[in-house]
Protein backbone atom coordinates (compact mmCIF):
# COMPACT_ATOMS: atom_id res chain seq x y z
CA UNK A 1 0.00 0.00 0.00
CA UNK A 2 2.70 2.22 0.72
CA UNK A 3 4.33 1.64 -2.57
CA UNK A 4 1.09 2.72 -4.55
CA UNK A 5 0.92 6.01 -2.49
CA UNK A 6 4.27 6.52 -3.85
CA UNK A 7 3.44 6.10 -6.88
CA UNK A 8 0.15 8.32 -7.08
CA UNK A 9 2.09 11.11 -5.87
CA UNK A 10 3.40 13.10 -8.14
CA UNK A 11 6.78 14.67 -7.97
CA UNK A 12 7.96 18.27 -8.05
CA UNK A 13 10.16 17.38 -11.00
CA UNK A 14 6.95 16.06 -12.78
CA UNK A 15 5.05 19.16 -11.77
CA UNK A 16 7.63 21.83 -12.95
CA UNK A 17 6.83 21.67 -16.70
CA UNK A 18 3.04 22.11 -15.77
CA UNK A 19 3.53 25.35 -13.74
CA UNK A 20 5.73 26.54 -16.21
CA UNK A 21 3.12 26.25 -18.82
CA UNK A 22 0.32 27.85 -16.45
CA UNK A 23 2.73 30.82 -16.29
CA UNK A 24 2.93 30.43 -19.69
CA UNK A 25 -0.46 30.92 -20.76
CA UNK A 26 -0.98 33.46 -17.90
CA UNK A 27 1.60 35.71 -19.39
CA UNK A 28 0.06 35.36 -22.70
CA UNK A 29 -3.30 36.26 -21.62
CA UNK A 30 -1.97 39.00 -20.08
CA UNK A 31 -0.12 40.55 -22.72
CA UNK A 32 -3.16 39.95 -24.74
CA UNK A 33 -5.09 42.19 -22.72
CA UNK A 34 -2.60 44.94 -22.34
CA UNK A 35 -2.62 45.02 -26.91
CA UNK A 36 -6.18 45.76 -26.58
CA UNK A 37 -7.42 49.24 -27.37
CA UNK A 38 -8.63 50.52 -24.17
CA UNK A 39 -11.93 51.29 -25.48
CA UNK A 40 -13.10 48.01 -25.57
CA UNK A 41 -13.46 47.88 -21.93
CA UNK A 42 -16.15 50.45 -21.75
CA UNK A 43 -18.49 48.38 -20.65
CA UNK A 44 -16.77 48.48 -17.44
CA UNK A 45 -15.98 51.53 -17.13
CA UNK A 46 -17.07 54.87 -14.27
CA UNK A 47 -16.86 58.22 -15.45
CA UNK A 48 -16.25 61.22 -13.60
CA UNK A 49 -18.11 64.24 -15.28
CA UNK A 50 -19.26 66.21 -12.60
CA UNK A 51 -17.63 69.92 -12.34
CA UNK A 52 -17.35 69.84 -8.61
CA UNK A 53 -15.01 67.11 -8.64
CA UNK A 54 -12.61 67.98 -11.22
CA UNK A 55 -11.99 71.73 -12.29
CA UNK A 56 -12.41 72.68 -15.68
CA UNK A 57 -14.42 69.42 -16.18
CA UNK A 58 -17.80 69.35 -18.09
CA UNK A 59 -20.75 68.86 -15.61
CA UNK A 60 -22.77 67.92 -19.31
CA UNK A 61 -22.04 67.30 -22.61
CA UNK A 62 -20.60 70.78 -23.69
CA UNK A 63 -17.29 71.58 -22.24
CA UNK A 64 -16.97 74.86 -24.30
CA UNK A 65 -17.08 77.87 -21.76
CA UNK A 66 -17.52 75.95 -18.80
CA UNK A 67 -16.27 78.08 -15.81
CA UNK A 68 -12.98 77.39 -14.47
CA UNK A 69 -11.47 75.71 -18.01
CA UNK A 70 -7.58 76.06 -17.96
CA UNK A 71 -5.86 78.02 -20.52
CA UNK A 72 -2.73 76.20 -21.69
CA UNK A 73 -0.11 79.18 -23.29
CA UNK A 74 2.67 77.61 -25.36
CA UNK A 75 5.10 80.60 -24.84
CA UNK A 76 4.19 80.42 -20.52
CA UNK A 77 4.82 76.63 -20.17
CA UNK A 78 7.63 75.93 -17.64
CA UNK A 79 10.94 74.85 -19.28
CA UNK A 80 11.43 71.14 -18.32
CA UNK A 81 15.00 70.56 -17.13
CA UNK A 82 17.21 68.67 -19.58
CA UNK A 83 20.14 67.54 -17.86
CA UNK A 84 20.40 65.43 -14.74
CA UNK A 85 20.54 68.05 -12.32
CA UNK A 86 17.06 68.05 -11.38
CA UNK A 87 15.61 70.74 -9.26
CA UNK A 88 13.97 70.13 -6.52
CA UNK A 89 10.39 71.40 -7.41
CA UNK A 90 8.85 72.76 -10.84
CA UNK A 91 6.00 74.77 -11.13
CA UNK A 92 3.37 73.24 -13.89
CA UNK A 93 0.15 74.52 -15.47
CA UNK A 94 -2.67 72.60 -13.63
CA UNK A 95 -5.32 70.88 -16.29
CA UNK A 96 -7.43 69.75 -13.47
CA UNK A 97 -7.81 66.98 -11.11
CA UNK A 98 -10.46 64.99 -9.64
CA UNK A 99 -11.15 62.27 -6.34
CA UNK A 100 -11.78 58.28 -7.32
CA UNK A 101 -12.68 55.94 -4.50
CA UNK A 102 -9.71 57.98 -2.28
CA UNK A 103 -7.11 58.52 -5.58
CA UNK A 104 -6.05 62.05 -6.57
CA UNK A 105 -5.83 62.26 -9.91
CA UNK A 106 -4.06 65.38 -11.18
CA UNK A 107 -3.44 66.20 -14.46
CA UNK A 108 -0.83 68.48 -15.32
CA UNK A 109 1.37 70.42 -18.20
CA UNK A 110 4.82 71.52 -19.16
CA UNK A 111 7.01 72.55 -21.90
CA UNK A 112 7.45 69.43 -24.42
CA UNK A 113 9.87 67.57 -22.74
CA UNK A 114 12.86 65.27 -23.67
CA UNK A 115 13.31 61.69 -22.25
CA UNK A 116 14.52 58.42 -22.01
CA UNK A 117 12.28 54.80 -22.33
CA UNK A 118 14.05 51.84 -20.72
CA UNK A 119 12.26 48.55 -21.62
CA UNK A 120 14.47 46.47 -18.98
CA UNK A 121 17.75 45.96 -21.26
CA UNK A 122 17.93 48.94 -23.82
CA UNK A 123 17.27 52.86 -23.41
CA UNK A 124 15.46 55.00 -26.52
CA UNK A 125 16.03 58.52 -26.22
CA UNK A 126 12.42 60.75 -26.96
CA UNK A 127 12.88 64.04 -28.00
CA UNK A 128 9.93 66.56 -28.74
CA UNK A 129 9.51 67.61 -32.40
CA UNK A 130 8.57 71.40 -33.59
CA UNK A 131 5.09 69.98 -33.91
CA UNK A 132 5.20 68.80 -30.06
CA UNK A 133 2.60 71.33 -28.12
CA UNK A 134 3.28 70.70 -25.02
CA UNK A 135 4.01 67.55 -22.35
CA UNK A 136 1.39 65.80 -20.44
CA UNK A 137 1.71 64.50 -17.12
CA UNK A 138 -0.82 62.28 -14.90
CA UNK A 139 -0.13 61.92 -11.03
CA UNK A 140 -1.65 59.14 -9.12
CA UNK A 141 -2.09 59.80 -5.36
CA UNK A 142 -3.84 58.72 -2.74
CA UNK A 143 -6.00 61.82 -1.42
CA UNK A 144 -5.77 61.65 2.33
CA UNK A 145 -1.73 61.29 2.89
CA UNK A 146 -0.11 61.83 -0.58
CA UNK A 147 1.82 59.07 -1.31
CA UNK A 148 2.25 58.38 -5.30
CA UNK A 149 0.12 55.51 -6.39
CA UNK A 150 2.06 53.01 -8.75
CA UNK A 151 1.41 50.07 -11.03
CA UNK A 152 -1.15 51.74 -13.20
CA UNK A 153 -1.81 52.85 -16.22
CA UNK A 154 -3.01 55.77 -18.53
CA UNK A 155 -4.25 56.35 -21.23
CA UNK A 156 -5.36 59.95 -23.15
CA UNK A 157 -7.77 60.79 -25.50
CA UNK A 158 -7.69 64.26 -26.80
CA UNK A 159 -10.61 65.20 -29.41
CA UNK A 160 -11.23 68.14 -30.84
CA UNK A 161 -15.03 69.17 -32.29
CA UNK A 162 -15.71 65.40 -31.92
CA UNK A 163 -12.27 64.58 -33.84
CA UNK A 164 -9.40 62.60 -32.07
CA UNK A 165 -6.25 64.37 -32.64
CA UNK A 166 -4.57 62.01 -29.94
CA UNK A 167 -4.61 58.84 -29.04
CA UNK A 168 -1.52 57.56 -27.13
CA UNK A 169 -0.73 55.78 -24.24
CA UNK A 170 1.16 58.07 -20.90
CA UNK A 171 4.39 56.34 -20.21
CA UNK A 172 4.90 55.33 -16.68
CA UNK A 173 7.72 57.30 -15.47
CA UNK A 174 9.74 58.33 -12.69
CA UNK A 175 11.65 61.86 -12.18
CA UNK A 176 13.66 63.35 -8.85
CA UNK A 177 11.32 66.45 -8.57
CA UNK A 178 7.59 64.52 -9.40
CA UNK A 179 7.58 61.01 -7.90
CA UNK A 180 6.47 58.19 -10.27
CA UNK A 181 3.76 59.54 -13.00
CA UNK A 182 2.63 59.25 -16.13
CA UNK A 183 3.66 61.52 -19.08
CA UNK A 184 3.99 61.91 -22.93
CA UNK A 185 4.02 64.50 -25.26
CA UNK A 186 1.28 65.66 -27.64
CA UNK A 187 0.98 67.50 -30.44
CA UNK A 188 -2.41 69.73 -31.07
CA UNK A 189 -3.44 70.96 -34.14
CA UNK A 190 -4.24 74.14 -33.72
CA UNK A 191 -5.91 76.69 -31.01
CA UNK A 192 -9.41 76.40 -29.85
CA UNK A 193 -10.82 74.68 -26.94
CA UNK A 194 -10.10 70.51 -26.39
CA UNK A 195 -11.98 67.71 -24.63
CA UNK A 196 -9.63 65.44 -22.69
CA UNK A 197 -10.34 61.84 -22.00
CA UNK A 198 -8.08 59.87 -19.17
CA UNK A 199 -8.49 56.05 -18.92
CA UNK A 200 -7.34 54.92 -15.12
CA UNK A 201 -6.78 51.56 -15.06
CA UNK A 202 -6.35 49.17 -11.46
CA UNK A 203 -2.73 49.34 -10.42
CA UNK A 204 -1.69 46.46 -11.18
CA UNK A 205 -0.30 45.09 -7.37
CA UNK A 206 -0.63 43.67 -4.29
CA UNK A 207 -2.31 45.78 -1.91
CA UNK A 208 -2.64 46.19 1.84
CA UNK A 209 -6.12 45.48 3.38
CA UNK A 210 -6.41 49.49 3.54
CA UNK A 211 -6.95 49.46 -0.43
CA UNK A 212 -8.86 45.85 -0.62
CA UNK A 213 -11.64 47.08 -2.20
CA UNK A 214 -10.90 49.93 -4.26
CA UNK A 215 -9.78 50.53 -8.03
CA UNK A 216 -11.07 47.69 -9.37
CA UNK A 217 -12.46 48.05 -12.44
CA UNK A 218 -11.02 51.09 -15.13
CA UNK A 219 -11.88 54.50 -14.45
CA UNK A 220 -12.14 57.25 -17.04
CA UNK A 221 -11.49 61.46 -16.33
CA UNK A 222 -13.01 63.93 -18.72
CA UNK A 223 -11.92 67.15 -18.63
CA UNK A 224 -11.70 70.40 -21.13
CA UNK A 225 -9.09 73.10 -21.43
CA UNK A 226 -7.87 75.59 -24.15
CA UNK A 227 -4.89 75.95 -26.22
CA UNK A 228 -3.14 78.84 -26.49
CA UNK A 229 0.00 77.92 -28.92
CA UNK A 230 3.00 79.93 -29.92
CA UNK A 231 2.81 82.79 -32.13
Amino acid sequence: MERQRRQKRPSLRALAPIGAGVAAITCGLIALALQQSPHATAATLTTTTSSSTMAGMSSGSSMTGSAGMATVKGASLPSMPTSGAMPTAMPMVPLGQATWKGMKIEARTSAPATFELFDGTSQQLVRPTAKTSFHLMVLLSDASTGVAIPYSSVWATVRKGGKIVFDERLWPMISRYMGPHYGNNVSLPSAGVYQVSLLISPPQAARHLEYKNLWLKPHKVNLAFRWVPKT
